[in-house]
């Protein structure tokens, strides 16, 4: 009786509870009983002031440079994240007395320090409880897998930061593994190869565009025209990119992330491999996206591989169904 009066305060007193998939590339928050917030790059500006110090969301007037607050899937900067933070949840509120509960993923492989961190930064940026679940378990949810059954599923996630593995029995994580090589070392790559080839810097938009464009595959085909900065005189400049240069710098990375799902799948019990290849491996985050990709594991694996419906946005749309359940398996924190 008492917990049904309470939940029916925090209903009307009450900020609405909130999911939050704080990525290395992008920040997604969901809010129940409202719908998505927020879907945005995890990224802040800080400007620098006259004597010297910091500050973020100052006046446009002072020079700024970007900041990214999570590196490898992980909070890095507390201050930075909540200030990212912070405005998403101001955004999120209606009239509540109460601060909403907050359920956040991190990867399988986060320490306890930096789970840590994202409870603070959540937490400074305005949550009540928080609590921290795996961000391969909510993928799982997100991506449509039915983790309470008894037969084991495999979902990779590949994401800009870290590539998460998980095979997931009756709602727990029954193996997992991660590797901090990902879409991100992709990118880095290619800028670097476009830099000691043509001697040209390129933004980050460029490395992704080139990434995407090759992905996990070999080919030729009509060289891509990519602007950027002369490293010699700061002055924009063209030039053309062959598809099997991109091809060779990405190689080693998604060589590394191919490497760890088959070493997952060989290290199963029997039992549990039998059932993780019957199932297949459900692929999920910006890496399912790259063309080539699921060929390239399917194959290397030995091991049938598809893609979820919407694999970017498979950890917010699973943690955003977990906010209904009373008990969110695999829950770290609380």
């Amino acid at each position: 009786m008492a917990s049904g009066i309470g939940q029916s305060l925090r209903r009307f007193l009450g900020d609405p509870d909130l999911a939050i998939d704080l990525g290395t590339a992008n920040t997604r928050l969901y809010a129940r009983g409202r719908g998505m917030i927020a879907d945005q790059p995890s990224v802040v500006s800080r400007h620098s002031t006259r004597g010297g110090a910091s500050l973020f969301q100052r006046s446009t007037a002072v020079p700024a440079r970007e900041v990214f607050p999570l590196q490898a899937g992980v909070v890095t900067d507390v201050q930075a994240a909540t200030e990212l933070l912070r405005p998403i949840f101001h955004r999120a509120r209606r009239f509540g007395l109460m601060r909403p509960r907050t359920l956040a993923c991190a990867p399988t492989s986060a320490s306890a320090e930096e789970r840590e961190a994202l409870i603070e930064a959540t937490r400074r940026a305005g949550a009540g409880r928080v609590s921290v679940t795996h961000e391969p378990l909510a993928a799982a949810v997100g991506a449509g897998l039915d983790i309470s059954s008894a037969h084991a599923r495999m979902l990779v996630d590949i994401g800009e930061g870290v590539t998460d593995i998980a095979v997931i029995r009756s709602k727990e994580i029954i193996a997992s593994g991660a590797v901090r090589t990902a879409c991100s070392d992709l990118h880095h790559a290619v800028t670097s190869m476009v830099m000691e080839r043509h001697g040209v810097s390129v933004e980050r938009a460029e490395a992704e565009r080139l990434t995407r464009w090759v992905g996990a595959r070999r080919f030729a085909a009509t060289p891509q025209l990519v602007r950027g900065f002369d490293c010699a005189t700061g002055r924009e400049r063209r030039v053309e990119v062959e598809s099997e240069l991109v091809a060779d710098a990405v190689s080693p990375a998604i060589a590394s992330i191919v490497d760890a799902v088959r070493a997952a799948v060989r290290d199963l019990p029997s039992g549990t491999a039998r059932e993780v290849l019957a199932g297949g491996i459900c692929l999920t985050g910006g890496g399912a996206c790259l063309p080539g990709m699921l060929d390239k594991i399917a194959l290397e694996a030995a091991i049938p591989v598809r893609r979820a419906r919407d694999p970017m946005r498979a950890v917010i749309n699973g943690a955003r169904l977990m906010l209904a359940w009373s008990a969110i398996p695999g829950l770290l924190h609380s």
